[in-house]
């Protein structure tokens, strides 16, 4: 019984390592990775063979059917984070759908096994459920050949974050205007650094002037060129953000989540001061960026969250700059 469960998940696992591979190498039929082919339809049947295989003894029990899936899907992560054929970020962000999805098929294979196991059955009927089962197996293929890109939706998002620092405007503007280097003792560990994104090492302003240029360098060669559209001198910074998905190392992220691809781009920053006394500032940072997929209700919930982290790490920077005075001038 023991050789039968460990086949019926190697099975799960390899079909799924396929689908993957078919999903890079017929990406231009299939529509990629972020779509519903292969984040929805690729689990269902993984966790549809999974149970669909197991021994009686354990196909026949509901627990089973619900928790067994997660196994293949674990295995398929580590497997694809090893062979860098998929980034931990993404993992960790799409598994929870992927293993909800996975112990649905699980769920369906139950049924199906319920059904055939019944005695009374006629053929014909044992016929027509091994067609169904054999229809679920095909159809993230046949699905992701009629889905392509049609399903991708555009959702824009304006997240902003504040933090009251004990300084005056006028000492809050110096801080955000001349960061330069950051030294390691004030990079901060917090969630989006734990997911892998890089960390920030230094921001220059060629030139404070309407369309002068940004430049925030980050770990691994991420580089972001920002614009000077807006400036209030102690009040207001808008920058415009550019980014070319091509100049972006593919050590950085993967290529259906990088910054300025298809599914997600930061477009704008917005770097707001508010006297509150001559010696307390309110600092106000809020960016636009959007996000382009078929489940923009499951992703939006990653990328409000992870925007946020950003953000606010960002403006707790400035806020200890002014603590510290640590201003490095080149």
């Amino acid at each position: 019984m023991e050789k039968t469960t460990n086949l019926a998940i190697l099975t799960a696992t390899v079909y799924g390592l396929l689908l993957r591979i078919l999903h890079d190498l017929l990406s231009e039929f299939l529509g990629g990775i972020v779509s519903i082919s292969f984040v929805m339809l690729a689990p269902l049947t993984i966790g549809f063979i999974t149970v669909y295989l197991l021994p009686k003894e354990q196909s026949n029990r509901m627990v089973n059917a619900i928790f067994k899936p997660f196994i293949p899907c674990l295995i398929l992560m580590c497997v694809t984070i090893a062979l860098n054929i998929e980034g931990t970020i993404c993992w960790i962000m799409i598994f929870p759908l992927f293993a909800f999805t996975a112990s649905l098929g699980g769920i369906l294979a139950f049924q199906i096994r319920k059904s055939i196991d019944k005695n009374s059955m006629e053929k014909s009927e044992k016929d027509r459920n091994t067609m169904y089962g054999s229809f679920i197996l095909c159809l993230p293929l046949v699905i992701g050949f009629i889905e392509g890109d049609n399903t991708l939706t555009r959702k824009d998002f304006y997240i902003a974050r504040s933090v009251t620092i004990q300084a005056s405007p006028e000492t809050v503007w110096k801080e955000l205007t001349n960061i330069n280097e950051i030294f390691p003792e004030e990079q901060k560990f917090d969630f989006s650094t734990f997911l892998g994104f890089p960390k920030h090492l230094s921001t220059t302003i060629e030139k404070m002037e309407l369309g002068g240029r940004r430049i925030a360098t980050y770990e691994k060669g991420l580089i972001f060129h920002e614009t000077i559209e807006k400036f209030e001198k102690d009040n207001l910074l808008v920058l415009n953000i550019n980014i070319d998905p091509k100049a972006i190392p593919v050590k950085v992220m993967d290529e259906h989540i990088v910054l300025g691809g298809k599914h997600v781009d930061i477009l704008q920053d917005v770097y707001q001061l508010q006297k509150l006394s001559d010696e307390t500032t309110r600092l106000t940072l809020s960016s636009h960026f959007y996000i382009n997929t078929p489940f923009n209700w499951y992703a939006g919930i990653w990328s409000e969250y992870l925007m946020r982290d950003i953000l606010q790490s960002q403006i707790n920077f400035i806020e200890n700059r002014t603590k510290t005075n640590r201003t490095f001038v080149k």
